[in-house]
């Protein structure tokens, strides 16, 4: 009989605090080389910080307004809280008017423009409107210099999944001599996070201790998030002894950052002794901290414990929220319901979580469910909400459906993020035109994003002959204005292209900018540049790139050896022929029929009897596997 899973026992002593080193190391020191990442997305447990949450440095209360600019403030009031994207339009063309004013606008305070920036944060055409309140209106004014406007427009980038105009507009705030502070640093924190870009945190992090800026409890909480997205527990708990080498308090928010980094590190041992730890400072655990116990038990297969702590959590005054039950695998409906039937609030975050489940999980009449519930909550579809829909519809080939709720996002006055354009984008090509590829690039442009890698590469998979040499140099002289660094697969196609018009000096180019820009070629790339020498007949340049290829330690395709055979064969070198077969046995790469023929026509046309005869044996082995496979299929 299978033993009973005990619960977790809570220490009434303090037990030692986790460490990989008897003392805190310095974390300025440490490197991450060994990083990857998750798609984990982090739930957010510390309140959102509005405009009015700086009221106090960016409103001088001794200054007392005129009576349009005490209208506005007052209409802000009445819409603050408002989900209707009306009413943010209303308080837009207020601000608007007040701007237009030279005398109106000298009088508006920071908080003025912070109020107008944020009421566009969920509208269509977003980045234009800020641009505009932020580069035309406060840079007349004395506020210019205030880094915290700037905060506005780089936190809505990151939402939308522009990380290259955030990049962009953090490198003018340097040109500008507009100072960073801790929440600039924060931002920065935040748009690695995003990215799981685990070393540029930890460079960001040096810099900030080299301009002397506060660490914060809130900076440790980034940095171990990020710990935790990128597996890394060790790095967490340097982070978390720091704090205490610090003086700074834990948070519970930090204790579950840590316990996450031991649930995603599937290290159930290391988890448990993070929450006994949690248990032992006396410090209450919430439903985020059992949710990331549960996951650590789920991950090491514990179930029946996992269960069991699910059970006890009313006694400690805790109904399991949307986390705890999704870490449980419950359905998005069930989980759902549940929250209903206990009265436990499902924010719209939450909503957003188990519409990504079910479209994973291709349970799309649950995902109708899910969009009436939050509508019957009041909470408006967002962003993520749509942009997962779309992403889901274009991966799924349903590029019609998608193009339905894209059209559906723009007429809820919601702004599409990068990801939805370059899924959409992605879509156009392969179910219609080019021209409605490019017409889309064109609509997120004017939307003031920028397209990122995975743009360029879905416009880069059409066709030449859709786009043309031209096309592509236009596409790759627009990467490089915009320095989005090409990978594998944009100079692949680069490659392909120029291979197929047998331009081979363009080819050439383009393998010295792969070269300078670091870029390792795959198998793929060998095979482009093999295929187009043939294709032009230089034999002996494109036998150089097969050894190449194999010194690279890379196995071509029968396809390619199919070819390279063939060329020599015609080329009256029989001797190669009889070679390259024996190097294709010494590697055992696959052959297939045409491998064969095109050695045995060689074999009989130049007398190469002693080949011939490994040839014959090796096909009729070859044609008795095949049957054999043939044979058990049937069965």
């Amino acid at each position: 009989m299978a033993a009973t899973p005990q619960p977790l026992v809570y220490p009434s002593q303090p037990i030692a605090r986790l460490s990989t080193s008897a003392t805190s190391r310095t974390i300025g020191t440490m490197t991450l080389d060994d990083f990857e990442g998750d798609d984990t997305v982090d739930e957010k447990q510390h309140s959102k910080t509005t405009s009015d949450d700086l009221a106090s440095p960016f409103l001088d209360l001794t200054i007392i307004p005129s009576e349009p600019i005490k209208a506005f403030r007052d209409l802000f009031e009445q819409i603050r809280y408002s989900n209707n994207p009306d009413d943010h339009e209303k308080l837009l063309s207020a601000y608007r008017t007040l701007a237009d004013d030279p005398d109106l606008l000298a009088q508006l305070q920071p908080i003025d423009f912070m109020r107008a920036m944020n009421s566009c944060r969920d509208l269509l055409h977003v980045i234009p409107k800020m641009r505009r309140i932020l580069f035309e209106d406060v840079n007349k004014t004395a506020h210019r210099d205030i880094p915290d406007l700037y905060h506005i427009l780089l936190k809505t980038y990151i939402k939308l999944s522009d990380f290259k105009s955030c990049a962009n507009l953090l490198h003018e705030m340097r040109n500008r001599n507009i100072k960073y502070n801790v929440f600039t640093y924060h931002i920065i924190l935040d748009m690695c996070k995003h990215q799981n870009k685990s070393r540029d945190a930890i460079e960001t992090l040096k810099e900030m201790r080299r301009d002397n800026i506060e660490i914060t409890a809130s900076t440790y909480l980034i940095m171990m998030t990020i710990c935790a997205r990128t597996k890394n527990k060790d790095l967490a708990t340097e982070y978390f002894d720091e704090m205490s080498v610090k003086n700074i308090n834990a948070e519970v928010v930090h204790y579950n950052a840590l316990l996450n980094a031991y649930a995603h590190a599937k290290d159930l041992a290391g988890a448990r002794e993070v929450f006994q730890m949690l248990e032992a400072d006396g410090i209450p655990a919430d439903p985020y901290t059992y949710a990331a116990l549960i996951k650590a038990l789920m991950n090491s297969r514990k179930t029946d414990e996992a269960h069991i702590i699910v059970k006890g959590l009313a006694a400690r005054g805790i109904n399991p929220n949307v986390k705890i039950l999704a870490a449980l695998g419950k359905e998005p409906t069930d989980i759902l319901d549940r929250c209903i039937m206990s009265g436990v609030e499902v924010t719209q975050h939450d909503f957003n979580m188990l519409i990504i489940q079910a479209l994973k999980a291709n349970k799309f009449t649950q995902v109708q469910i899910l969009l009436d519930q939050m509508h019957k909550q009041g909470h408006r579809p967002n962003v993520f909400t749509f942009t997962a829909m779309v992403d889901a519809d274009i991966k799924m080939g349903k590029y019609q459906e998608a193009k339905d709720i894209f059209l559906a996002m723009q007429q809820a006055n919601i702004q599409p993020d990068v990801i939805a354009y370059s899924a959409m984008i992605s879509g156009a090509l392969s179910q219609s035109t080019l021209q409605e590829s490019l017409g889309i690039l064109k609509d997120m442009v004017d939307d003031g994003l920028l397209p990122n890698l995975h743009t360029f590469n879905s416009l880069l998979s059409a066709s030449v002959g859709e786009i043309g040499i031209e096309g592509f140099r236009t596409i790759r002289q627009t990467m490089l204005g915009l320095r989005v660094r090409p990978d594998t697969r944009t100079f692949n196609a680069f490659l392909s292209a120029y291979a197929l018009q047998g331009n081979m000096d363009e080819m050439l180019r383009t393998l010295n900018d792969m070269k300078e820009c670091k870029v390792k070629p795959d198998v793929l790339t060998y095979s482009i540049l093999i295929s187009g020498y043939l294709q032009n007949g230089d034999l002996r340049f494109a036998m150089e790139w097969y050894y190449k290829m194999i010194k690279g330690g890379f196995r071509p395709a029968a396809f390619l050896l199919n070819n390279l055979m063939a060329a020599l064969h015609g080329s009256g070198e029989g001797q190669q022929v009889a070679m390259m077969w024996h190097e294709i046995h010494r590697m055992e790469l696959q052959k297939d029929e045409q491998t064969f023929e095109i050695a045995l026509e060689a074999c009989q046309k130049y007398g190469l009897h002693d080949v011939r005869a490994q040839v014959e044996e090796e096909l009729k082995n070859f044609l008795a596997a095949r049957f054999r496979a043939e044979q058990y299929k049937l069965k």
